[in-house]
């Protein structure tokens, strides 16, 4: 048996606290001194001698649950004999039923598997249909569960998209060869309209398999607004979101001896302002306010207690690496430092305060949907381990799910035990 996560086993040293706590409960008994026994029942050896022997099948059998249990956490995975001369193809679920994959796949001999590329490995069939499989998948975290393969040889059919690499470059014993289906043509998809003074302005994105653009344009016909959404007029009516760019409101609250860095704020709005061609209204109050504002900012020596809504808080740190770092909670910015001409410029503070700001995060969350950039097969290619021995060649059947049925199996029989026992 081997493990994914070895360095779990030192956790077997906690197999020590049960047999302390039954040595701790086999402490001395205090001795009460009595005036006659002629009262008292003649203890029955044998059930004496049951219950002791209970007790140390209780002990076993809790150490066997924690045993199991950093088992259960180190991955446990037998060796079992692999096909070296057998080939299994995986094919992505989003393009499993294009015609040029069908067409590759029909081709294949009768006894090569040919599975899908997503978690449990479940097998491909012709006639089923594939295009409401808008999962991701995940494909490196895919290529450490590929060495329950029985095939040395994996062949995988993929669209190899960027945002399906959401982990570390994994190691592997199988050999994988990855064939990218590339996508030449480009798609213009509309994703969001501001609704502002300057009109109603149109995001789309441009996307391809090599790039993902973003277009702005203001458009002056060929829509018409319904509530919140903007439906574009053409062969086939598109209804996408509509948001109003609104005054941005900002609260300042400033100390006597921090009126530099109130300078400093107001002319990094100011700059923002004209970038984004929206008006920014700096309030100056003394005391908290009721209404809603986009971001709030204090800049004094007295400590700020947590408050509802955005803040950007002054407080002093000279180790910290940036002049504005996150703070321990959601929406709780820090100044480390106090402002001066260079730090201003060289540490961008207006770039800095639209990011506090995440003016574009709707947008964000739709580029990322929509985003088809695709990688090299060079680049989702693992690192290769070859097996020293022809015994390591073997392929590793993950067997968690009978340890987790087995430690379920045990702590019943446990529970049951201790409350007839009642230990």
């Amino acid at each position: 048996m081997v493990f994914t996560n070895p360095s779990y086993l030192w956790a077997l040293l906690g197999l020590l606290v049960p047999f302390a706590i039954h040595l701790w409960s086999k402490k001395e008994a205090k001795t009460i001194k009595i005036g006659s026994i002629q009262l008292l029942d003649e203890s029955n050896s044998r059930q004496s001698s049951s219950i002791q022997l209970n007790e140390w099948f209780l002990l076993l059998l809790r150490m066997l649950i924690i045993a199991l249990v950093v088992l259960l956490m180190a991955g446990p995975k037998w060796r079992t004999k692999g096909n070296q001369k057998e080939i299994t193809y995986l094919v992505e679920a989003s393009i499993a039923n294009e015609a040029s994959i069908s067409t590759i796949l029909d081709s294949l001999q009768e006894d090569s598997p040919v599975l899908l590329l997503k978690n449990g490995f479940p097998a491909w069939e012709a006639e089923a249909n594939y295009q409401t499989d808008k999962e991701q998948p995940n494909y490196w975290q895919l290529v450490q569960k590929m060495d329950t393969l029985r095939s040395d040889s994996v062949v995988v059919f993929t669209k190899a998209l960027v945002k399906g690499i959401k982990s570390m470059r994994p190691s592997t014993q199988k050999k994988i060869h990855w064939v990218v289906m590339e996508s030449e043509e480009t798609q213009d998809i509309p994703l969001l309209a501001f609704n502002g003074e300057s009109g109603v302005e149109l995001i789309t994105s441009s996307r391809s398999g090599r790039t993902t653009e973003i277009r702005k344009e203001t458009l002056a016909e060929g829509f018409e607004i319904v509530n919140d959404s903007l439906r574009l007029l053409s062969e086939e009516p598109t209804m996408i979101p509509l948001k109003t760019r609104g005054t941005l409101v900002i609260n300042l609250y400033t100390d006597e001896n921090f009126e530099r860095e109130e300078k400093y704020i107001e002319a990094s709005f100011r700059a923002l302002s004209v970038f984004l061609k929206r008006e920014i209204v700096i309030q100056k109050e003394e005391k908290s306010t009721d209404n809603p504002v986009d971001l709030n900012i204090w800049l004094s020596n007295e400590p700020k207690s947590d408050s509802k809504g955005k803040w950007l808080v002054y407080q002093e740190n000279p180790v910290a690496k940036e002049l504005i770092e996150v703070g321990h909670r959601k929406n709780l910015f820090y100044l480390t430092s106090r402002l001066n001409p260079k730090n201003t410029v060289d540490q961008h503070v207006p770039e800095q305060l639209l990011n506090i700001l995440a003016l574009d995060k709707d947008l964000k969350a739709l580029v990322a949907k929509v985003d088809t950039r695709q990688l090299d097969a060079s680049e989702l290619r693992p690192n290769y381990v070859e097996p020293k021995r022809k015994r390591e060649r073997a392929t590793l059947l993950d067997v968690s799910l009978w340890v987790f049925f087995i430690l379920a199996a045990l702590l019943i029989v446990e529970r049951l035990i201790s409350n007839y026992r009642k230990q």
